[in-house]
């Protein structure tokens, strides 16, 4: 039986990828990349690292997770009238974040997706380029066609919040943009999220001991 063997090196720069057994992606710091090798056609999907805003005093590691980021227009339609609120909302909401992974207990801690597109975040790239510490990134357990279903789940839950959604029917045009790197600080006990400040206890993610364990 032939078996597949995945390349632990970026088919564009040689360069080592970083991920973990059993992520989906694997990405290349060199080239800003990420590759899905679960088909036979490699395509490399854009990444970017975004600049941290909320910086802890202290803090053990850097590290990074992925987040999907696509472009979407929503349009709906419902067998009534809906708010000036909701239709604000599906006019305006056109960007989602989707993680790349999944936290445990991740209705305690909070959908961190869901929770970046509702805060209608705009990540700004970072610059200041440091392969050694963006070379400390996975967890991307979650494919492409994994994640296509939150881009209505995501809408539906907002709107849902302001209005009964009985009978709404909702059609979305997206567009994959790229992955967004997002920071993370380990904290020991806890982890940060380098963006809004949330913190979470360290055991809601599975391969903390994993971004640990890398020395550079």
């Amino acid at each position: 039986m032939a078996v597949k063997v995945i390349p632990l090196k970026c088919p564009e720069c040689a360069g080592i990828l970083s991920g973990f057994e059993n992520d989906r992606i694997f990405f290349c710091a060199n080239c800003q990349s990420g590759w899905d090798f679960s088909s036979e056609i490699y395509k490399p999907l854009r990444v970017s690292y975004a600049r941290a805003k909320k910086i802890p005093s202290q803090y053990q590691m850097l590290f990074y997770l992925p987040f999907y980021f696509y472009q979407v227009v929503l349009e709906m339609t419902l067998d009534r009238e809906v708010s000036d609120t909701v239709a604000r909302i599906i006019k305006d909401l056109n960007y989602i974040y989707v993680a790349g992974f999944q936290l445990l207990r991740e209705n305690y801690f909070g959908d961190l997706g869901l929770i970046y597109t509702e805060s209608r975040l705009a990540l700004e790239e970072d610059k200041e380029r440091n392969e050694q510490a963006w070379q400390r990134i996975g967890s991307a357990t979650r494919g492409l066609d994994d994640v296509e279903p939150y881009l209505k789940h995501y809408p539906l839950l907002i709107v849902d919040k302001r209005q009964d959604i009985t009978g709404m029917e909702l059609r979305v045009r997206k567009c994959f943009d790229r992955i967004w790197a997002v920071p993370f600080f380990d904290l020991g006990k806890q982890i940060q999220d380098g963006i809004l400040g949330r913190t979470f206890s360290s055991y809601a993610l599975d391969t903390i001991d994993e971004f640990r364990k890398i020395r550079y």
